[in-house]
């Protein structure tokens, strides 16, 4: 069998077939494993809607300290990772969460205690692992990691392998998990399991390869793609928060009832709607000045909070105060950022502008971290973005956002989805709306269309062209000349100045869009 792969990895050589759409086996270690976090599966078996205030909470703060125990197993820094984990577990328990979520962190805690360099951890370890629930056996990377816990706890290998055998099942090309397998029926003198383990990789492995060919040599032999198909052009935009249309019209006190508001505390309250109006003001000036804003926000989250404003209200506060944190640009300030986007109530996504302007800071303080913590805030970002495009489908700026964040993630494919997406929306706008509701909705620099008459000689041009407003000559050669008039924001107008140039004889007349003064395929 050995002969039989080299041959094939031989093949794949000669052939010019990518090898890194897996890793072989022979460059495998058994009993590799890397951390997993899963704080975005947590819910999965839960409805936030249905939990009360209080017990969000208690969620997000147990996410936070689980993310950071992620991290610190990450680090190997085991011991601090169970003191995280600890904490997450407390949090947890008090927002409730259903048995089954409890199955991420038990594993990722049984996985630190085992690797402590205290041999009493080993059973506090093995008690962590009794708390798995059987629902974790959909899951092949989470079986791994507990197959590692277990074979590092148990005298039973047998326990480990049972999860490796499950993992494999789940996925006959999970290659490490066989690595695996076979040095603990190796390790455990248990010869004739562990060469059927191989066998089986061997196989799986080689009809991997021949698939992997077969694929290959269809793509060699389909027609080659037509040359006037148009290759899409990737045109993502970072997301800035620096760049944002700040909400200025928000009504802080509309979830309070104001008869019950004591007049002791309206002078406060009202101070702070004065703090808020001057740092919302502030931030959205041309030339801000971030730290004048911050100090009004601040001042401003602390009076309403006095003043026993409802946290739905005080978003609007938090919300800005997070953006005028990042638009310092201090990496000190992050956890300010954190504090105030932790504590925002779903009330605030309920409209277009908010949804993206905190999407953008959820990206841009997720960019900024490492670890799972990244990848936690920049998941988040996207729920965001999408959520902004559901208010309004023709919002060109969180399209341009997801195809720079996912082709900044490789992930071509869904980069070239929202491309697309982003194209249609913008043709729409193109298509009628004016010019001024295009540059609001996100149109990038202005889109003109003209309307190409046809190329004559010295005395061929029509006498009644030369009266068309907006007329541009373009010089061909020395006897003849290009001749293109009109000058349209919408494509609807252009097609109405079209039909009428045709009907009266410009039979070569077509629609051409000019972006930046250079011609575009449109």
């Amino acid at each position: 069998m050995k002969k039989i792969l080299i041959l094939l990895f031989g093949l794949i050589s000669i052939a010019g077939i990518s090898q890194t759409d897996f890793t072989p086996s022979d460059q495998l270690k058994p009993f590799n494993w890397e951390p997993i976090s899963g704080v975005d599966k947590i819910l999965q078996y839960d409805n936030e809607k249905d939990m009360s205030k209080n017990a969000r909470k208690k969620l997000t703060a147990g996410n936070n300290l689980y993310v950071a125990g992620v991290e610190e197993m990450e680090k190997k820094k085991y011991k601090k990772a169970i003191e995280s984990f600890s904490e997450a577990l407390k949090n947890y328990k008090r927002a409730k969460i259903s048995n089954h979520a409890y199955n991420y962190i038990y594993i990722n805690m049984a996985l630190s205690y085992a690797h402590t360099p205290d041999e009493k951890d080993r059973s506090v370890a093995k008690r962590f692992i009794s708390l798995v629930t059987p629902k974790i056996e959909k899951e092949k990377e989470w079986l791994y990691n507990l197959a590692i816990a277990k074979n590092r706890t148990s005298e039973d290998y047998n326990e480990a392998a049972n999860d490796l055998s499950k993992a494999i099942r789940l996925d006959q090309n999970y290659f490490q998990a066989y690595i695996t397998l076979e040095e603990i029926y190796r390790s455990n003198n248990n010869k004739s399991s562990a060469d059927k383990v191989r066998d089986r990789m061997e196989s799986a492995e080689a009809i991997l390869i021949k698939r992997t060919q077969k694929k290959t040599r269809k793509n060699d032999n389909k027609k080659p793609q037509k040359e006037n198909n148009k290759i899409l052009t990737l045109e993502g935009m970072k997301p800035d928060v620096k760049d944002l249309n700040i909400v200025i019209d928000d009504n802080l006190l509309q979830y309070n009832k104001m008869s019950l508001i004591k007049d002791r505390s309206m002078k406060i309250v009202q101070d702070g709607v004065g703090d808020y109006n001057n740092g919302v003001k502030e931030l959205s000036k041309k030339n801000p000045n971030y730290q004048s804003a911050v100090e009004f926000l601040k001042e401003a989250d602390k009076k309403l909070k006095r003043g026993k404003i409802n946290d739905n209200g005080l978003n609007f506060a938090r919300g800005n105060l997070a953006i005028a944190y990042l638009c310092l640009e201090e990496k000190s300030k992050l956890s300010q950022v954190k504090r105030n986007l932790s504590r925002l109530t779903n009330k605030i996504y309920s409209t277009r502008d908010w949804s993206y302007n905190l999407g953008v800071a959820y990206y841009c303080y997720g960019s900024q971290v490492r670890g799972s913590s990244k990848e936690l805030f920049i998941k988040e970002s996207i729920k965001l973005l999408k959520l902004s495009i559901k208010h309004d489908k023709l919002y060109l700026n969180p399209y341009a956002n997801l195809v720079y964040i996912y082709n900044e993630m490789n992930d071509q494919k869904k980069a070239e989805k929202y491309q697309k997406l982003y194209n249609k929306q913008r043709d729409k706008l193109l298509q009628s709306f004016d010019r001024e509701e295009q540059i609001k909705m996100g149109v990038e620099n202005e889109y003109i269309f003209r309307v190409y008459l046809g190329n004559f000689g010295e005395y061929e041009a029509p006498a009644d062209m030369f009266d068309e407003e907006y007329l541009i000559t373009v010089p061909i050669n020395n006897t003849r000349t290009a001749y293109l008039s009109g000058r349209f924001f919408t494509l609807n107008e252009a097609k109405s100045y079209l039909k009428s140039m045709i009907e009266r004889g410009y039979e070569d007349a077509k629609i051409r869009a000019y972006k930046d003064g250079e011609k575009i395929e449109f």
